[in-house]
C-alpha cells in the first residue's frame, strides 16, 4: 500500500469512528426517549385517574374512547401490547447502538458485529409482525366490554409495517452475507 493509499485509508476511518461516534451518542438518546415515552403511555393506560386523565380520548383508528371510560383490565391489556411495542424499539435501538460501537472501534468482520447486524433484522422483522397484529388486539381490548355484537376489530396496514418488514429483512440477509464473507476471507487468509 503506498503512502498516499494509506493516508486515504486512515481519513476513511477516522470518518467512520466519528460518525459512527455520533450516531451511538444519538441512538442513545433515542433510546432513551423510547424508554420514558413508553413508560409514560403505559403509565397513563393503568392510572388515568391518579394522572388526571380520565377524561382524555384514545383514539384507535375509527375508535375513540375516554380513558376514565375502558375497565381497568382491558385497560391492563393495551398497557401490556403498548409496553411490548416500546420494548421491540428499545431492543431495535439497542442493537443499533452497539452496532455503531463496533464499527466505531473498526471491528467491521468481528464475529460481535455481525451478530449485531442479524439481531437488529430479526428485531426489525419481530416489530412488524407485531405491528401488523398489534391494531386487531389494540382494537379488540378497547371494545371488549362493549355488549356483544357490538365489539370491533380494526385490522390497518401502513407503509409503516412494511418499512420495517423489508429494512429487516434486508439487514438480515445483509448479516447473514456479512457473515460470510468473513468466513470467506479467514478461510483465505489461512490458505495463504
Amino acid at each position: 500500500m503506498t503512502e498516499l493509499e494509506e493516508v486515504e485509508r486512515t481519513k476513511r476511518l477516522s470518518r467512520i469512528r466519528r460518525l459512527s461516534t455520533a450516531m451511538k451518542w444519538f441512538v442513545t438518546v433515542i433510546l432513551v426517549l423510547v424508554a420514558v415515552l413508553g413508560a409514560l403511555l403505559v403509565a397513563l393506560l393503568l392510572l388515568p385517574f391518579a394522572l388526571e386523565a380520565a377524561t382524555e380520548t384514545l383514539d384507535l383508528s375509527d375508535l375513540e374512547r375516554p380513558l376514565g371510560e375502558i375497565p381497568f383490565g382491558q385497560r391492563l391489556g393495551m398497557g401490556i401490547v403498548i409496553g411490548c411495542a416500546f420494548c421491540l424499539l428499545m431492543g431495535i435501538c439497542w442493537n443499533i447502538r452497539q452496532l455503531f460501537d463496533q464499527f466505531r472501534k473498526a471491528a467491521f468482520f468481528a464475529p460481535e458485529t455481525l451478530s449485531r447486524m442479524i439481531k437488529i433484522g430479526s428485531w426489525l422483522l419481530a416489530y412488524g409482525v407485531f405491528e401488523i397484529l398489534s391494531d386487531p388486539a389494540l382494537s379488540a381490548l378497547l371494545t371488549w366490554d362493549y355488549p356483544k355484537g357490538e365489539g370491533e376489530i380494526e385490522v390497518s396496514l401502513d407503509g409503516g409495517e412494511a418499512f420495517f418488514l423489508i429494512f429487516g429483512a434486508l439487514m438480515l440477509v445483509f448479516g447473514w452475507i456479512m457473515r460470510e464473507a468473513a468466513t470467506i476471507d479467514e478461510e483465505n487468509r489461512q490458505f495463504v
